[in-house]
């Protein structure tokens, strides 16, 4: 079957309606209208400054010479901040501190992706992305990218490159390669707000020659932004294969191992809902791997130590001592945000099936690839609170609900 498939710049962008439903929260913006994925500009100048090396902080994960190039130097790196945050937040201090001690340099032309702040680079080989500080509201809350988030990144992208054997031929994720932030003025603070910028290598890894299209999960079943009553390419991917096994084979199964493979082998605590899903699809239509991105990951200590495995690369940002982060990934982020969308879209069109036909054989393949887990699991969903700490991170809740997809 050969499919026509967009690219995935239009379908990050305008595969995207009606997938906002996943709490009261989700379809929240406080971006600027021109720099929102859906209906805004087709691209725009992100502004860049020359900075003093000295006086910034750059973590690297074996980035591409050619990205080492672009953003990093011997005596300068490249800074990039958003439009919106020169034009609302000048007063922040570290937009103070870089027109102070910064020179304007050449902008990079981008185009925002489905999370509005990681931003497409239209002008600069190879395919790459950069994920910028947006403090603005977005869904729960601001989306900053302070120092310790982007330093923890690069940590995890390094982790699992070096570690990739561990996994399946069928995982593959996108690698942060470089990092880089201001020093942090207020030393004294209980929390570092001192901000930058990640350089996502857009190329999966690892790496493949034959030519692919990469899918968002969410454009699976969103609506199409400029035909609505577009059929959805859930379906056309399916085709004539038989629905319920080309979804359990083909995306839910090989999701579900991965998140257990982060989980054992590394401790980490990936959230493959929606948007951080994209699948791999040769030009047969045939999907190849699943890839994985945002790696700013919530790191489970008790399986670390389990494992025998060193803190000495991670820092202090989303370490776990309990379990309530795994369901809130596992249950909620994949099962009820995106396994779920999948599963009523299917209904709607298979009503031979049912919902447990779904589920059943994902709880049975949790279970035998993770026979230990009652050891790190809480019995019972968790989710996030309305409530919120000092820094506006919700506390965590238990649902009382019990667990569909393990």
């Amino acid at each position: 079957m050969v499919l026509n498939l967009p690219s995935l710049s239009h379908l990050e962008r305008y595969r995207n309606e009606g997938t906002r439903t996943y709490s009261p929260h989700a379809g929240y913006t406080e971006a600027q209208r021109k720099y929102r994925p859906d209906g805004g500009l087709p691209s725009f100048s992100l502004p860049c400054f020359a900075m003093p090396r000295e006086r910034m902080h750059v973590y690297s994960a074996n980035p591409p010479g050619e990205l080492a190039r672009i953003y990093t130097g011997a005596d300068d790196v490249r800074f990039c901040i958003h439009p919106q945050v020169l034009d609302e937040r000048a007063d922040d201090p570290y937009v103070v501190q870089t027109l102070k001690i910064g020179a304007k340099s050449d902008p990079l032309q981008v185009e925002p992706g489905a999370s509005t702040r990681t931003l497409h680079v239209l002008n600069g080989p190879p395919d790459h992305a950069v994920k910028v500080h947006f403090p603005f509201r977005i869904s729960r809350y601001g989306r900053k990218m302070r120092e310790e988030v982007i330093e923890q990144a690069i940590n995890v992208s390094r982790e699992l490159e070096a570690g990739i054997e561990k996994m399946d031929g069928r995982f593959a994720f996108l690698r942060e390669v470089i990092g880089v932030a201001h020093a942090n003025l207020h030393p004294e603070s209980p929390r570092g707000e001192n901000w930058g910028y990640l350089v996502r290598d857009m190329r999966p890894f690892p790496h493949v020659v034959e030519k692919r299209t990469l899918v968002p999960g969410f454009s699976l079943y969103g609506k199409d932004f400029y035909d609505p009553g577009k059929s959805i390419l859930l379906f056309d991917l399916i085709g004539s294969a038989n629905p319920l096994e080309f979804v359990l084979e083909s995306i839910l199964l090989p999701i579900i191992r991965h998140w257990v493979g982060c989980f054992l082998h590394f401790g980490y605590l990936i959230e493959p809902h929606g948007q951080n899903v994209l699948l791999e699809i040769d030009e047969n239509g045939v999907i190849k791997r699943v890839v994985h991105r945002d790696l700013s990951v919530g790191i489970d200590m008790r399986r670390r130590r389990d494992l025998g495995l060193s803190d000495a690369g991670l820092n202090a940002y989303n370490r776990m001592e309990a379990g309530h982060f795994l369901s809130i990934t596992y249950d909620k982020f994949m099962g009820g945000h995106f396994f779920d969308r999948i599963v009523d879209a299917c209904l709607k069109r298979y009503p031979h099936l049912t919902a447990d036909d779904f589920r059943a054989p994902c709880r049975t393949e949790f279970q035998h690839i993770f026979p230990d887990n009652p050891a790190y699991f809480p019995r019972t969903v968790q989710y996030f609170s309305e409530e919120r700490d000092a820094f506006g991170k919700p506390f965590f809740i238990d649902t009382g609900k019990m667990p569909a997809w393990r």
